[in-house]
């Protein structure tokens, strides 16, 4: 963790170095005439520990109800099914709830004499936390893997010795018990590794954000507050149970080790409750030591929980191969998501209208014309769209190199280690860079008139796209899967003489072969040249789609300004900006194995959105207000939509699709060369903010 230790204080002393910025007013004082009643509040605060002490431990329970009841075993679609809905509860726990509850602590106006309102530290947070996550989880997977390995053939080492020893039918036992322990330890230890490492890394998560919730309703005075925070955190607290139970039963730990993960589980609400009812008396929840710690608590948390619910829970169901190969239960889990997702939506904004309105904070909304100069302001835009065009086509051509500097190509060490660079790079943009954008945009108190300062929209937009993407991502494998393998079957049946496999696409290596030895060939390399080749197909127009909103979207925001000083800073940050990402891009281009066309194709596209939205942006920038609503919705409703469609696919189908592969999980020294270079990559992109 030094490195992101190190990361944080050196972003503080950067931004140290900015301006002071305007803060709206604030009342940092504990209120007085808030609707207190320390009495009736600590009723309500009772049945809030209980009632969701009895939730979660309800919730944790049912899924190890598979003991008795044969339908909610973990094989059966029921489960499969039951553990989507919980899923989809802890990702909206991370977007909808803790998240932006973590924008409005470290961005309140009350934190005004630290570095607070000059960069997005909420998003870095959470950023580090799931790189933290990721870092933990592969690590330990692996480490975990090696070890089972390690223990499997020492067994068969010292089972072919005796069988050595006493002679016989030693070699024909020797090899079937190698053949079991090998089965034993791809199906069953690596699994059940895998299981109980999700299991123990997600519980963390959840605790982290159970406590501060439990000391903030807690700590506060108010009934109006607290009646309806009892309600929607038994409702939380059961559906989050429900997910951590599931993986609990999945990693088969010991009947001890489960009651006590869920009983840490369900007291740990409860206990934040009675801690908060503890410091009530002199708790300032506008106080600076209260904003940061429970905002940095909220924001790590969030990280966390994003990709656990992403990458441990959701993608790891969604891609199993038996969902894959069964359209119906594929359809069944989606809609369980979704069915989680309306009724958290319904909850949520049945909740926010139960909530006081509240005050907005003075605003000027109109455009401000000092420092306003057109001309100096075009000439650094058409500057810019020539430097930011320089950097994307630079950004996504090194990747093609490959082709001629074998050093670089798909299946070296420099091509993972620069693969994880761009993912910290792809990562930190959705989460330092677009989604505070967007929180801004959407929280701006220049939208008072409508319900955009009670429910946190950018948040469920966000996870509305990473959700959107994790179906397209996963619907499409499927079906190209399928596909893929109904063509390879059709190849088998044909006779020698039908000569090549149509491979579409796909480069010479993997195109001809004859006769008998062409259809062992096809059985043999489908998954790899088959399955494979989808996968990074599909990653890469979906990643493309992500990155080109973005970057309409910031083209367009610099091409309407008429401000030298703020585009001024923006054509260096844009053009690195684009650089690195389209490092990121063009490396899932390359391994998806396009004709050179059609990389030239996506490469050009990608390379021109943001000069093209620059133009577009010079065009309408006299007519355009960036404090208007309709401007301020828009933009934060796109870039809300960018951010969750990015943090999807830097987590699932870069990350972690790169670390927890088998060449990667073998080699330590290989293990940390990535993770160096995503710190670094996510390092180099989160600087970009201070100017960005």
């Amino acid at each position: 963790m030094a490195p992101d230790l190190k990361l944080a204080a050196f972003c503080l002393i950067a931004v140290a170095s900015l301006p002071l910025l305007a803060v709206a007013d604030c009342d940092c004082e504990p209120s007085t005439d808030d609707g207190s009643d320390k009495a009736r509040a600590l009723t309500l605060k009772i049945v809030a520990i209980f009632c969701i002490l009895v939730a979660s431990s309800a919730g944790c329970a049912i899924p190890s109800l598979g003991r008795r009841f044969p339908a909610l075993r973990p094989d059966t679609d029921l489960f499969i099914a039951v553990k989507a809905f919980a899923a989809g509860v802890i990702l909206a726990t991370a977007f909808v709830h803790i998240l932006p509850d973590a924008f409005d602590k470290l961005g309140s106006p009350c934190l005004v004499d630290g570095p607070w309102q000059k960069f997005p530290f909420t998003g870095l947070i959470a950023m580090l936390a799931a790189i933290a996550t990721l870092v933990v989880d592969t690590i330990a997977t692996g480490y975990f893997q090696r070890a089972h390995a390690n223990k499997a053939a020492a067994v068969v080492g010292d089972v072919e010795a005796s069988d050595h020893a006493h002679g016989g039918h030693g070699h024909a036992h020797g090899v079937v018990v190698s053949v079991m322990a090998s089965a034993s330890n791809d199906d069953g230890g690596t699994q059940l590794i895998r299981h109980r490492v999700i299991a123990q890394v997600l519980e963390l998560g959840i605790i982290v954000h159970s406590v501060i919730i439990g000391m903030s309703l807690g700590a506060s005075e108010s009934p109006s507050t607290i009646r309806p925070l009892v309600a929607a955190l038994t409702f939380h607290q059961f559906f989050e149970g429900m997910g951590l139970g599931g993986c609990i039963v999945q990693a088969k730990f010991r009947l001890k080790s489960m009651v006590t993960m869920a009983l840490f589980f369900s007291l740990t609400t409860p206990v934040g409750v009675v801690i908060g009812i503890g410091i009530s008396s002199n708790y300032n929840e506008n106080s600076p030591k209260a904003l940061i710690i429970e905002g940095v608590l909220n924001a790590a948390a969030a990280g966390i929980l994003n990709y656990m619910a992403l990458v441990d829970l959701l993608a790891e169901d969604f891609m199993n191969p038996r969902v894959q190969s069964n359209g119906r239960l594929q359809v069944i889990i989606n809609v369980s998501l979704l069915a989680n997702l309306a009724a958290a939506l319904c909850l949520l904004l049945a909740v926010s209208q139960l909530l006081p309105d509240l005050a907005a904070a003075e605003c000027d909304c109109s455009d401000d014309t000092a420092g306003r100069d057109k001309e100096a302001a075009l000439r650094l835009k058409v500057v810019a769209i020539f430097c930011i065009l320089a950097g994307g086509a630079a950004g996504a051509a090194v990747p093609v190199l490959s082709r001629r500097f074998p050093a670089l190509r798909p299946d070296t060490n420099l091509f993972l280690v620069v693969k994880a660079f761009a993912g910290g790079v792809i990562l930190a943009t959705g989460l330092v860079h677009i989604l505070p954008a967007a929180f801004d945009a959407l929280g701006s108190p220049c939208l008072v008139g409508g319900p955009w300062q009670k429910f946190p929209f950018a948040g469920m937009v966000a996870m509305l796209a990473a959700i959107a993407t994790l179906v397209v991502d996963t619907v499409a494998t499927g079906y190209f899967s399928r596909t893929v393998a109904r063509k390879a079957a059709a190849v088998v049946d044909e006779p020698p003489e039908s000569g090549h496999c149509g491979g579409g696409d796909v480069e010479e290596a993997s195109d001809v072969h004859h006769g008998h030895a062409h259809g062992m060939s096809v059985l043999a390399t489908a998954p790899a040249a088959g399955d494979d080749l989808v996968r990074h197909r599909v990653i890469s127009q979906v990643l493309e789609l992500g990155v080109v909103v973005h970057s309409l979207i910031i083209g367009m925001s610099l091409g309407a300004s008429d401000f030298p000083s703020t585009v001024r800073p923006l054509v260096p940050a844009l053009t690195f900006h684009q650089l690195f990402e389209g490092i990121g891009l063009g490396g899932c281009i390359v391994q998806a194995k396009f004709r050179l066309k059609s990389v030239v194709a996506m490469a050009l596209f990608f390379s021109v959105t943001t000069p093209v939205g620059v133009a577009i942006g010079i065009a309408i920038s006299s007519v355009y207000d960036e404090t208007s609503p309709t401007a301020l919705v828009v933009q934060g409703l796109l870039e809300a939509a960018a951010a969750g469609i990015l943090v999807y696919m830097a987590l699932v189908d870069i990350l972690a699709e790169e670390f927890m592969s088998a060449g990667v999980q073998s080699r330590a020294r290989l293990q940390l060369a990535l993770n160096a270079s995503l710190l670094l990559g996510a390092s180099l992109m989160s600087l970009l903010a201070i100017w960005a």
